[in-house]
C-alpha cells in the first residue's frame, strides 16, 4: 500500500514538473529552483535514512540510488543552490565564454523530471521472496571465472600498450582520451576488464576469506592501473573503480554507516583536488602527485569543480541548441549507443564525415566550437533530450531506475549469485557518474557482463556442479 501511495505522489510530482517545464521555458526563477532543490533533498534524505542489507547480517549505505544522487546533485543542483544563496553567478563560467544562464529554468526542471522518473523506476513494486536462495559454487567455478577475466585483462592491456598507452602518458595533460577512436575504445575495454578484475577478487574473497594466486595477480594489475589513472589525471575512471571496490567490501564483507561515508568524503575531495593540480604539471608521475599533495590545501583553495561546471552549462546549452535548430535527433544517438555494444560496428551505419555521432559533438560545437582542442563532454539529460525531448528524459531515466531496482531485487533474493553480484557492483560504479555521461556509458559493460555469465553458465562442467540451498 505504501509503495502505491509513493508511486502516486511521484506521478503527481512529475505532472507538476511537466506543467512548470511548459510555463517556464527560459529565464531564472528562484521559486522554481527552490522547488526543484526541495524535491531532491526529500529524495536524498529518504535514501540516506535507511541502509540496505544484501546479506542479512550486514547493513550498508553503499547503495545504487544514493551514489547516483550524490553525483547528480553536484552536476544538476549544487550550482543552483549556490546561486539562490548569492554565492555563485550563473552568468559567469571560468572555462566558457557563454554560460547560457537564461536557460536555467528548463535545465533544472528537466534534471528534476529525470530524477523523479529514476525514482519511479527504481522503487517499482518488486515482490521479494520470503527466503533467499544462495548458490553454492564448486571451487572450479572460481578458478575458471578468474582465469577468463585474467586472460582478457592481460590481452587488452597488452593491446593498449602497443597502441595508445604512450599518448596516454603524454607530457601535457590530455586525459585518458587520445582522440583516436581505436585507442579510446581499447581504453574503455581496459577499464571494463579492470573493474571485472576487482569484482572477481572480491567475489573470491567473499566466499573463501583468502586470495589465490590469480586473485593476487588481478589485484596487482588493478592497483597499478589505478595508479596510472592518477598519474594521467583521469579522476572519473579512478573513482568508478574505487567505488566498485568500496561498494563490494562494504556490502558483502562488512557494513558501513553514514558517518563513515562522510569521513571518507574528506580524503576523496582532497585526492580529487590533488589530481587536478598534478595533472597539469610538466612531468606526469607519482612524484608530481606527491608534490601536489604536499602543496594542496582544500580549505584555502576550495574544491575545484570546473569540469563539473562545464557539464552543468552543457545542459543549459541543450535548450538553446534545440531552440536554434528547431528539431530533435529522433533517436540517432541512442542507435549509435546500441551499436557500440559491438565495438566499431557504428561505422557501418554512419557516414565517416558525419560531425554528429554523439550528443557531445552537438554540445561542443555550440559551446566552444568544433575545432577546439578539448571537449565539453555530455550529460545523461542532454543525451536523452537531444534525441527525444522531455519525453525521452522521462523514459530513459525511468528505464535506468527500473533496471537498478531490478538488479537490487535479484541480488537480495539471491545474495551469492555471481552474475548479480558483478552486475550490482558495476551499476553502483557506473550509476554514480551516470549524470556526466551519455546513454551508452553503462550499457556496454552491462551487456558484456551478461554475455560473460551466459558463456560461463553454458559450460556443462560448471552447470552440473551448481546446487542451491534455502536459508
Amino acid at each position: 500500500m505504501k509503495k502505491k501511495i509513493y508511486f502516486i505522489i511521484n506521478l503527481t510530482l512529475l505532472t507538476v514538473l511537466f506543467v512548470l517545464f511548459t510555463l517556464y521555458p527560459t529565464g531564472i526563477n528562484e521559486g522554481v529552483i527552490w522547488f526543484c532543490l526541495l524535491i531532491f533533498y526529500i529524495y536524498f534524505i529518504k535514501s540516506v535514512s535507511k541502509p540496505i542489507s544484501i546479506l542479512p547480517h550486514i547493513k550498508t549505505f553503499m547503495k545504487i540510488d544514493l551514489f547516483f544522487m550524490m553525483f547528480y546533485y553536484i552536476i544538476f543542483f549544487y550550482p543552483y543552490q549556490l546561486h539562490v544563496l548569492n554565492i555563485q553567478d550563473l552568468s559567469y563560467s571560468d572555462f566558457l565564454y557563454k554560460a547560457y544562464a537564461q536557460y536555467t529554468n528548463p535545465a533544472i526542471l528537466s534534471a528534476t523530471i529525470g530524477l523523479v522518473s529514476f525514482q519511479i523506476g527504481f522503487h517499482k513494486v518488486f515482490k521479494f521472496k520470503k527466503v533467499s536462495i544462495s548458490i553454492v559454487y564448486p571451487k572450479k567455478y572460481f578458478k575458471k571465472l578468474n582465469r577468463i577475466v585474467a586472460v582478457f585483462t592481460v590481452f587488452i592491456l597488452a593491446l593498449y600498450a602497443k597502441t595508445g598507452m604512450v599518448a596516454m602518458f603524454a607530457s601535457s595533460y590530455a586525459g585518458s582520451k587520445t582522440g583516436d577512436v581505436t585507442y579510446d575504445a581499447i581504453f574503455n575495454l581496459v577499464t571494463y576488464f579492470i573493474i571485472l578484475s576487482v569484482i572477481a577478487v572480491l567475489f573470491y574473497f567473499i566466499n573463501f576469506r583468502k586470495l589465490n594466486l590469480i586473485s593476487i595477480i588481478l589485484l596487482s594489475i588493478s592497483v597499478i592501473w589505478c595508479l596510472a589513472l592518477l598519474v594521467i589525471g583521469d579522476r572519473n575512471t579512478f573513482f568508478i573503480i574505487a567505488i566498485v571496490i568500496g561498494s563490494g567490501y562494504f556490502t558483502f564483507i562488512r557494513g558501513i554507516t553514514r558517518k563513515k561515508i562522510i569521513l571518507f568524503l574528506f580524503p576523496v575531495l582532497f585526492l580529487y583536488q590533488v589530481v587536478e593540480v598534478s595533472r597539469v604539471s610538466e612531468e606526469r608521475n607519482l612524484e608530481a602527485i606527491w608534490l601536489a599533495m604536499t602543496e594542496t590545501n582544500v580549505e584555502e583553495e576550495g574544491l575545484d569543480i570546473g569540469s563539473f561546471g562545464i557539464t552543468t552549462v552543457g545542459l543549459r546549452a541543450t535548450f538553446k541548441i534545440i531552440e536554434k535548430n528547431q528539431g530533435f535527433f529522433l533517436g540517432k544517438f541512442k542507435f549509435v549507443s546500441l551499436t557500440s555494444i559491438v565495438p566499431y560496428s557504428s561505422r557501418f551505419f554512419l557516414d565517416k564525415n558525419d560531425p554528429y555521432t554523439g550528443s557531445s559533438n552537438v554540445l561542443k560545437e555550440d559551446m566552444i566550437g568544433s575545432n577546439a582542442s578539448w571537449g565539453t563532454g555530455t550529460n545523461i539529460i542532454s543525451d536523452a533530450y537531444l534525441d527525444f525531448g522531455i519525453i525521452g528524459v522521462v523514459v530513459i531515466m525511468y528505464l535506468f531506475g527500473y533496471f537498478g531496482g531490478f538488479v537490487k531485487y535479484k541480488l537480495i533474493n539471491e545474495p551469492n549469485n555471481a552474475q548479480w553480484i558483478f552486475i550490482y557492483l558495476i551499476l553502483i560504479g557506473y550509476y554514480s557518474e551516470l549524470s556526466r555521461y551519455g546513454f551508452d556509458f553503462p550499457l556496454r559493460s552491462i551487456v558484456w557482463t551478461f554475455l560473460l555469465f551466459w558463456f560461463i553458465s553454458n559450460k556443462n562442467y560448471i552447470k552440473k556442479n551448481l546446487n542451491t540451498k534455502i536459508f
